[in-house]
Parts: structure tokens; C-alpha cells; sequence
């Protein structure tokens, strides 16, 4: 009976016991990156939304981005013929989880042959200026 006992405290404290998390080091590199440029990204957003809709490239000192936030790529971002592009490079795995955390948006996705992937029909044109294989947010600003 007493081992039951015994048992049964030992369950309920590992119930309580909070596991580290056990990601692979490559999945936390994609998930430092894809919110990095998360980040960047809403703040490019609202700089954008509260008018500052003239073409051209946007500098990074224009948004207000937090303090303690770094830069962990060269991520950009463009008005170009009505449309906001936001990109930068990243591998696969990254540009997933950035998917993942924008909930699989249809804006959000990876630069191929002039096309925003996966777009599911293939509609959303990616200009020259983006290169091949970035990660890429392209929304209408009119």
C-alpha cells in the first residue's frame, strides 16, 4: 500500500514538472528567425497603415521597432506599384514556421519564379527586386 502511495506522489509531481523543451537547435534557429522577421514585419505594417504609403524602399530607422530587437537578416521592405513587399533570405524551414505563425496566410510565403509560393493559383506576382527563394509578405497598400 505504501508504495501505491509512494506511486502516486511520484506522478503527481512529475505532472507539475515542467520538461524542457526538446526542439532540435535547428527548429529554435527557424523559429528565432521567422519571428525576427515577424516583428519586423508588423512594424513595417504600421508605419505603412498610418500613412506612409509612397513608393520606394522603407528604411528600417523610419519604423519603431523595440530597442532590444536585432536584426538577425537583412530583412527589406518596398512600396512598389501599390503593393508592400517585405523580404529577406531564409531556408525552407524558416520561411515555414514564419507561415505557421502568421497562420498560413496567403501573403506570406517564399519568392518562386516571380510568384509568391504557396499561393494556391499562383496569382501573386513577386517583383524582379525580391530575389529568388526569399521569404516574401506582399499586401495591396491602396
Amino acid at each position: 500500500m505504501k508504495a501505491l502511495a509512494v506511486l502516486a506522489v511520484l506522478i503527481g509531481v512529475m505532472a507539475m514538472m515542467r520538461f524542457a523543451n526538446l526542439d532540435s537547435v535547428y527548429d529554435q534557429r527557424a523559429q528565432a528567425i521567422a519571428l525576427n522577421y515577424a516583428i519586423f514585419r508588423n512594424e513595417v505594417y504600421l508605419y505603412v497603415f498610418k500613412g506612409h504609403k509612397a513608393p520606394g524602399d522603407i528604411a528600417s530607422t523610419a519604423l519603431s521597432l523595440p530597442a532590444e530587437w536585432v536584426r538577425l537578416r537583412p530583412w527589406k521592405a518596398r512600396i512598389e506599384a501599390g503593393c508592400l513587399y517585405v523580404w529577406g533570405p531564409a531556408s525552407s524551414e524558416e520561411i515555414e514556421t514564419a507561415r505557421d505563425i502568421f497562420w498560413t496566410s496567403l501573403t506570406v510565403g517564399r519568392a518562386d519564379s516571380g510568384h509568391l509560393e504557396p499561393d494556391h493559383g499562383g496569382t501573386t506576382p513577386i517583383p524582379a527586386f525580391v530575389p529568388e527563394g526569399n521569404l516574401v509578405s506582399a499586401v495591396s497598400v491602396e
